[in-house]
């Protein structure tokens, strides 16, 4: 884990421990307000995990999936029978065990980072499941760039990556 991580997951633990706090002097009340705590409670766990439970090309991919959200980027897919166009990403959620959310308009696609090995290009990301029975193709209209990857060098060596493209082997290599 890189400095930054480590600062922004001890600035995520200050919030989540002073939202705890307050949660729990707030359950004596009865609003609906308690409700909306108790769902933010849970996005600040999500955002914990994104740097805690899943392995760096599935956090290079959520870190993509939120730039394009929060960039208006958008973001198309495929998988087996069902295609969808491109549309913006509405939700990204990190639950236990490394499972994935992804919420793109009305349709929601989920995957265990442990179960599924990934292919790096500069524009898509591709999914395949470990026994090669399904797959999910997921395609940015913004995309990967230097700065990103080489955030991530550890991406090179991690036994979920099967390919890599050579633009992004070149930037996670540092070179021109």
């Amino acid at each position: 884990m890189c400095e930054e991580d480590a600062i922004l997951l001890e600035c995520l633990e200050d919030v989540y421990h002073t939202f705890e706090k307050a949660l729990k002097k707030a359950q004596k009340v009865r609003s609906i307000h308690v409700r909306k705590f108790e769902q933010i409670l849970d996005e600040l766990r999500s955002e914990r995990r994104v740097f805690e439970d899943i392995s760096s090309p599935a956090r290079l991919i959520v870190e993509q999936l939120l730039e394009s959200q929060f960039r208006v980027g958008q973001v198309a897919f495929e998988s087996e029978y069902l295609k969808h166009p491109f549309i913006g990403v509405e939700a990204v959620k990190v639950e236990e065990f490394g499972i994935i959310h992804v919420k793109l308009g009305e349709v929601e696609i989920t995957w265990r980072d442990g179960n599924y090995s990934y292919y790096l290009y500069p524009d898509k990301v591709e999914l395949r499941a470990r026994d090669e029975k399904s797959a999910i193709k997921i395609f940015f209209s913004i995309p990967f760039n230097r700065q990103t990857l080489e955030r991530f060098p550890e991406i090179k060596m991690s036994p979920n990556v099967v390919y890599i493209h050579p633009q992004l082997e070149t930037w996670l290599r540092g070179g021109l």
